[in-house]
């Protein structure tokens, strides 16, 4: 059943909406280009994260999870915008109730922490504007490149809310607890160096090199990483800030045991030995 899913995945992707899909099988490399238009002209707000564009996102992971040919995904925004946020319209409609509120958000958490599951890397290459659900999903990706322009913005208590899609937490455990409070509490704008030197972003590029080399690391990662080791890896560091040490310990030897019978894990030995890159076939 797996099997004839992966062999049919070109004609299992619909065509969305608002999600851009560019696959490079030769790289292993598939790309997500969010593009949510301005809901009316006044409206500056662009790849808002609302119902249609997150419905989109939940289809992503199952897609891809089981795709040989992807072993890296990048997730950016259209127009120079990763995401402006959360879609507010009708969210102080009469008929939103807190038990409904705390349905769609939790189902947009789920939906954002798929990416976090999922056993291969997810790049967030980041230009322009990421406020609110938009921070928030850029959080659930694995590694966070950004343009020089780039700024990040947790604004909801200025509006009455907080981060309620798991960005308190995802924030507290990439930049520390002192400096989420501050992010969160004042909603002020963090730009991209501060974000790099505050740890928030992995690196920051000028702006006519940034797509260039957000793909050269996604080049690297899928070529030269061993894809089995890698999601392994991955979900073991996610594990890591909510199990006790002796069960993370364990984690590492039972990952280590399944890798180590891979035909990836030889010929990676192999290649090193010969002085010769690594031909991984994710098994």
């Amino acid at each position: 059943m797996v099997e004839k899913y992966i062999n049919n995945i070109e004609k299992n992707i619909p065509k969305f909406e608002h999600i851009e899909i560019i696959r490079d099988p030769e790289n292993y490399i598939t790309t997500l280009i969010m593009n949510h238009p301005a809901l009316n002209p006044n409206d500056k707000r662009v790849n808002t994260m609302g119902p249609k564009l997150v419905e989109e996102l939940k289809f992503i992971p199952e897609l891809f999870g089981f795709d040989l040919n992807t072993r890296v995904i990048i997730i950016k925004g259209s127009n120079n915008c990763f995401s402006s946020g959360a879609d507010l319209m009708g969210s102080t409609s009469e008929e939103s109730t807190p038990w409904l509120t705390k349905q769609y958000v939790s189902r947009m958490t789920r939906i954002f922490k798929s990416f976090r599951d999922l056993a291969k890397p997810v790049i967030a290459a980041i230009e322009g504007f990421t406020v609110g659900a938009g921070f928030e999903l850029a959080l659930n990706c694995d590694l966070r490149y950004a343009s020089e322009t780039a700024s990040f913005c947790f604004g909801e208590v200025l509006v009455g809310m907080f981060p309620g899609n798991a960005g308190t937490h995802l924030l507290a455990r990439n930049i520390g607890l002192g400096r989420a409070m501050e992010v969160i509490l004042t909603g002020k704008v963090i730009s991209a160096q501060r974000a790099y030197e505050i740890g928030l972003v992995n690196e920051t590029f000028k702006g006519e090199r940034f797509e260039k080399r957000v793909y050269k690391i996604a080049k690297s990662l899928a070529k030269n990483s061993a894809p089995i080791a890698v999601g392994i890896a991955k979900q073991i560091v996610n594990f890591s800030n909510s199990i006790p040490l002796d069960i993370g310990l364990e984690l590492d030897a039972y990952g280590f045991g399944i890798v180590s019978s891979t035909e990836d894990y030889k010929e990676g030995i192999t290649a090193m030995w010969e002085g010769r890159p690594p031909n991984y076939k994710n098994k």
